[in-house]
């Protein structure tokens, strides 16, 4: 195991110094045949592997971002602490990499209940806004509502529970959001709601990232490697890592011509041993969109 431990060592410095130089001339290649070939996205597509016979592998990633840019990798969890040892980020065009962080091993309830609005406990919309009274927000509601224009911005005050006459001697009890408007206090029963944004940008991301969080949880097994990049205008951006990867050998054939009529080749083969679905996730990613890859399997 320590020799093992040795050898990944020394593969990983050698497979970034090999990785990052080739990524150089591939991109120097790319910028040749055009910036089109890069997806305007925040997605890293894979553009080269380098795989050892030793059980790693080295993946390089590559495409454009636009100004303040965040980009999520979905990892094995195992393959983390290997990844962030090797990961060498590069930002072209006069960005920067801004920060690099991962999922915590916390339980999700513990990171849930981080955010501004806790999603814990599977919450009602009303549940929702009770969370966030104090803060402004902009409702949109049904044209039919009596005595309420299309839309309203104010504050959140809190959600009541109001008992109504349905039929004779019948009641029913209907959720209303109170909201501080410009013109006073108003109420809006919560079932004549059809859109609601909050004004606030901060309680925005931190539903969104809330809501990240319970779909990359979804596959409690893998774990989500978020790089942010900082700077202005589009530019090309690339990620090289190294991760443990299938072990395989190689087989060479000798292919003859039976009527002596042509020349003789010889074939190379790579055989691969008990590949898994995570070690050939990226470059089935990458045969599937279509993209070109540079694919290499190198003796080191």
């Amino acid at each position: 195991m320590s020799l093992r431990k040795l050898l990944w060592a020394m593969l990983v410095a050698v497979a970034v110094a090999v990785g990052v130089g080739a990524d150089r001339w591939l991109g120097a290649e790319a910028t040749a045949e055009g910036k089109q070939d890069l997806k305007p996205a925040v997605a890293l597509p894979v553009t080269r592997v380098v795989l050892f016979n030793s059980g790693v592998g080295y993946f390089s990633r590559s495409g454009e971002v636009e100004g303040e840019a965040r980009v999520d990798l979905m990892f094995p969890e195992s393959d983390v602490n290997d990844l962030l040892k090797s990961m060498v980020l590069e930002d072209f065009g006069g960005g920067r990499v801004a920060a690099v962080s991962y999922d915590s091993r916390e339980p999700i309830t513990r990171t849930l209940s981080s955010f501004a609005i806790n999603l814990n406990g599977n919450p009602t919309f009303a549940d929702i806004l009770q969370q966030a009274r104090g803060e402004r927000i902009e409702v949109t509601t049904q044209p039919t509502a009596a005595n309420q224009p299309g839309k309203l911005t104010g504050t959140i005050v809190g959600v009541e529970h109001q008992q109504i006459p349905v039929g004779k001697d019948q009641s029913t009890v209907i959720e209303v959001l109170n909201m501080w408007c410009a013109e006073g206090l108003r109420a809006v029963k919560l079932n004549e709601v059809q859109q609601l944004r909050f004004s606030n940008p901060v309680i925005e991301s931190e539903f969104r990232r809330a809501l990240e969080v319970l779909a990359l949880n979804h596959d409690s097994q893998k774990k989500a490697v978020s790089l942010h990049f900082a700077g202005e205008g589009k530019r090309k951006v690339q990620v090289g890592y190294v991760v443990e990867a299938p072990i395989w050998k190689t087989s060479y054939r000798l292919v003859l011509d039976g009527e002596n009529k042509g020349k003789p080749y010889l074939q190379g083969w790579a055989i691969i041993e008990n590949p898994t679905d995570e070690d050939w996730a990226g470059v089935r990613m990458a045969l599937v969109s279509g993209r070109p890859i540079s694919f290499k399997m190198d003796l080191y």
